[in-house]
């Protein structure tokens, strides 16, 4: 089977993560409706919790596979390749089985003295077969990025998304009657058997797969634990820390609502409009970028292994531009029409409010979701430890401190402030370890002026449109195409962007067919 490269692999993982993000978002419009923003908000402490339990069953194993599978193929080193694989499913068993019991065992606790509400133990404990089969799954999805067949990860992302939603409109009718409790368990039923389902179809893929190290292993292999923890420890010990604080920070935000005089259901229901509806919108534009992130790893420590430094630089330099360009587009969209969104997705006017002022924070969300990957794909997960730690610490800090005072807009600015400081701080870092050179003009300063002509544009023909058609659905999709199309148009005006790199990337993906 032909390998796929950077740009192709990117394209098909793009395809599979806007499919599962459109279903997956049409699924919370879904839950929003049926739980409210109350039980929303209930959702999404039960998962601040879950997630540090992923973590920890998976710790960090998924990049270390691909990382140190994709050096070891390019090293032409096949048997340590294999062996990879395989003692990373060893590790991974045991790690998911310790965090499945740990989770069982403090269910009870963790719900009613660290989350503050009872009626997210039932879900907790319905989650815990889930993540043994997490572990074990992530071995194999990061050995497909290590080979670069994107597509076999891809199609078990639309796989889980289908099932989860299947199983959970099923039985949804039959438990949300009994409460909000009941109906946060029934979510977290369909979300283990969906990682069933997951685990059965990727392991599936695994067999049948021509893998690269077929016939080629001539050599007896090194034992490889060490390189595996040497680079899941780091990424795991970040990620704890970084679940334990984003749990924290969770579990803070209602409380210090409430200390600022606003009731418990306000609190919880205003929680639930942030994190369960807010971000969610912000973070779905960004399905490029998150594919980009997931086989950058693979694709740079390739090169770097075999010391091609040009290569990775231009690599880096091309992301991160393309980053800068799709940040910038997506504050201008929901800077244009934020309350036409909030009304069209949740018909909830509030959302449109916060959408307007949170979308600014989306450059420095996308920025730093891409050059995390490029620091941990260029074996700096130390630094971006330290890092995380400063953006959380100072995050907690200011929530603690000034929600009570300031209430929801405290909120509001430490989530900006934090992000921007941490967004610079690895850039900073990525400059000083790599030959990038930050292009702030053509991408930065020309983009923004290419959005704001570019929204000037498509709120004159939302309005011209919206005369003559009464589909505001239809008039309000037409004008987010029409300002995509007219901001592309300026960024190559402006030449921030040129038709050869467009050329190119049509070259690119002509050559894998």
């Amino acid at each position: 089977m032909k390998k796929e490269n950077l740009i192709f692999g990117t394209i098909i993982l793009t395809i599979a993560t806007t499919l599962t993000r459109l279903v997956g978002f049409i699924f919370r419009i879904y839950l929003s409706n049926v739980l409210g923003a109350e039980g929303i908000g209930l959702y999404q402490l039960i998962l601040s919790f879950y997630y540090l339990m992923v973590t920890l069953s998976t710790s960090g194993i998924r990049v270390a596979v691909s990382k140190i599978m994709s050096e070891q193929i390019a090293l032409k080193n096949y048997s340590n390749a294999k062996h990879t694989l395989r003692q990373s499913i060893g590790l991974s068993l045991f790690t998911g089985f310790f965090a499945a019991g740990l989770m069982y065992y403090l269910s009870n606790y963790v719900g009613i003295n660290i989350l503050n509400d009872e009626r997210t133990v039932l879900a907790i404990i319905y989650l815990v077969p889930s993540l043994p089969l997490i572990a074990v799954s992530s071995c194999f999805k990061g050995y497909f990025y290590a080979v670069s067949k994107v597509s076999k990860p891809a199609s078990s992302q639309v796989l889980e998304q289908i099932i989860r939603v299947f199983i959970i409109f099923s039985i949804m009718n039959y438990y949300l009657p009994k409460g909000l409790e009941y109906g946060c368990a029934a979510v977290a039923i369909g979300m283990t058997i969906e990682e069933l389902f997951s685990l059965a179809y990727i392991w599936i893929l695994y067999i049948f797969d021509k893998k690269p190290y077929s016939k080629k292993i001539k050599t007896k292999p090194d034992n490889m634990i060490f390189s595996i923890l040497g680079v899941s420890l780091p990424l795991s010990a970040t990620s704890y820390m970084n679940s334990i604080l984003r749990m924290v920070e969770n579990v803070l935000i209602p409380s210090r609502l409430i200390v600022y005089g606003v009731s418990t259901a306000d609190a919880m229901s205003l929680y639930g409009i942030i994190k369960g509806m807010i971000l969610p919108l912000l973070f779905f534009p960004s399905s490029i970028l998150t594919s980009l992130s997931s086989i950058l790893i693979p694709s740079v420590a390739g090169d770097n292994a075999v010391a091609n430094e040009k290569k990775v630089t231009y690599t880096l330099s091309k992301v991160l531009h393309f980053t800068a360009l799709s940040g910038i587009l997506v504050v201008s969209v929901f800077i244009s029409f934020p309350h036409e969104i909030g009304m069209i997705v949740y018909n909830n006017s509030i959302v449109g409010t916060m959408l307007k002022t949170m979308t600014f924070i989306c450059p420095f969300m996308y920025l730093n979701m891409v050059i995390s990957s490029m620091l941990n794909a260029l074996g700096e997960q130390i630094a971006s430890f330290k890092i995380n730690i400063i953006e959380s610490i100072l995050k907690i800090s200011i929530i603690y401190y000034f929600v009570p005072i300031y209430g929801f807009n405290a909120y509001l600015f430490a989530l900006f402030i934090t992000t921007a400081i941490n967004t610079l701080m690895y850039l900073f870092k990525l400059l000083q370890i790599s030959c990038i050179v930050f292009d702030i003009s053509n991408w930065i300063f020309k983009p923004l002026f290419a959005a704001i002509l570019a929204s000037f544009i498509a709120r004159y023909v939302f309005k011209l449109f919206l005369s003559i058609n009464n589909s505001i659905i239809t008039v309000l999709i037409s004008s987010i195409i029409i300002l995509s199309l007219s901001y592309l148009i300026f960024l190559i005006i402006f030449k921030s962007v040129n038709t050869i790199s467009i050329k190119n990337i049509k070259q690119n993906i002509k050559k894998v067919h």
